[in-house]
């Protein structure tokens, strides 16, 4: 769902390659494998260039993470530590700096990256050089078939038929669908217009928008005149989501509005307006509506530190370093060998899920994993059941 930017030769792409050490709470000597007072963590991630903003989330998941776990005494008694390589955005700089964290720094995990064209090109690697690497993407193919490669988001198809079974659940018969027209939307109409079929729901309009556009008063009109038994909204993760949702409001439509995870971000109240916002119902995979115990005191502590409530993929990122944790934790040698033994062995119960991996499935939980939410005067609330 991200732009990739282009490098045009090797040196071009080595002198943009932007490294950056993150030490959190150690002072102490340090090895990528994990021999002096720290482990090292790689982490390929796009912290500038267009999507920079979305990154910036994923690392602050990850900083809170490793904050967290060095407060409460590290990993076998070793604090953790992130290395951390900017890409920009770029397929070209993910490759670069994947290879020089593996050769150069010798870590033996990496995180990220979260573009699916960036995971794509270098997954393959990670088997190349006994890597362990966690995506932060919500394709599993690209993960399926690997040694060393796991992620941990839940897979997009899976969010579609959660936000079918959740309108099927509420009466829902027939559907109109608005979708991002970028790849992350697109097959997000397709997964949702297959599950809707599966489930008997009848699609009686289906209408793409431009994410870089601010006015879908047409795409909302026509949804609405069709008169369905609910609306079906497939963001891109920005701003345009909550426009598609204020024109979807406007247009006096009274059905069932259910969106998919994007329609969790806290800026949807503020953006799409408070009245709006009350009529979506987001299936996500963070409980922000009733979160458990485990979930509140991570949702408190992100909204302490960084002053707002972490996104799903901020989210996402923190769970991958505890994943990360646990494996080392349970592994015998700080090598990608025997952390990859180690993920597929947990059976990790995270705030997103149960992450359960076998040799077949590198994939993020299921559908069952998705909770719905919505909001209730611009704070997340449990929806009304119908």
């Amino acid at each position: 769902m991200r732009a990739a930017m282009r490098r045009h030769a090797a040196i071009a792409v080595m002198t943009a390659l932007a490294v950056s050490v993150t030490a959190c709470g150690s002072s102490g000597s340090d090895t990528s494998d994990g021999s002096g007072d720290t482990y090292t963590i790689g982490v390929v991630n796009s912290t500038t260039g267009a999507l920079g903003a979305v990154g910036q989330q994923e690392a602050k998941g990850m900083k809170l993470a490793v904050e967290e776990i060095n407060a409460a005494g590290g990993v076998k008694g070793r604090k953790l530590k992130l290395e951390e390589v900017d890409d920009q955005g770029s397929v070209n700089l993910t490759t670069a700096g994947f290879k020089k964290l593996a050769t150069e720094t010798k870590v033996p995990v990496v995180l990220g990256p979260g573009i699916s064209a960036n995971a794509k090109a270098v997954a393959p690697l990670a088997d190349q050089y006994g890597v362990t690497q966690i995506l932060l993407v919500a394709q599993p193919e690209v993960a399926n078939g690997t040694k060393h490669v796991f992620e941990v988001p839940l897979p997009g198809k899976a969010n579609s038929e959660a936000m079918v079974n959740y309108a099927k659940e509420q009466g829902a018969k027939s559907a109109a669908i608005i979708w991002a027209n970028n790849p992350y939307g697109q097959a997000g109409n397709t997964d949702v217009t297959n599950a809707a079929k599966a489930a008997g729901i009848d699609i009686v309009n289906s209408e793409g928008f431009d994410p870089g556009k601010f006015d879908f008063t047409a795409q909302a009109g026509k949804a609405a005149a069709a008169d369905p038994d609910a609306i079906f909204l497939y963001g891109a993760g920005g701003s345009s989501d909550a426009l598609v949702l204020k024109n979807v409001a406007a247009t006096g439509y009274e059905g069932l509005v259910v969106g998919d995870l994007a329609y969790s971000s806290d800026f949807i109240p503020e953006t799409a307006g408070g009245n709006a916002a009350d009529k979506v119902v987001s299936l996500t995979a963070v409980d922000y509506g009733n979160p458990d115990e485990k979930t509140k005191k991570f949702l408190d502590a992100y909204k302490a530190k960084f002053g707002e409530a972490p996104s799903v993929l901020s989210t996402y990122a923190y769970v991958a370093v505890q994943l990360t944790a646990a494996a080392i934790e349970k592994a015998p040698e700080y090598t990608g060998e025997e952390l990859s033994k180690a993920i597929e062995s947990l059976n990790f119960e995270s705030i997103v899920g149960k992450l359960a991996y076998t040799a077949e499935w590198r994939g993020g939980p299921n559908a069952d994993a998705f909770k719905p939410v919505t909001f209730k005067d611009g704070e997340y609330a449990v929806p009304d059941q119908g």
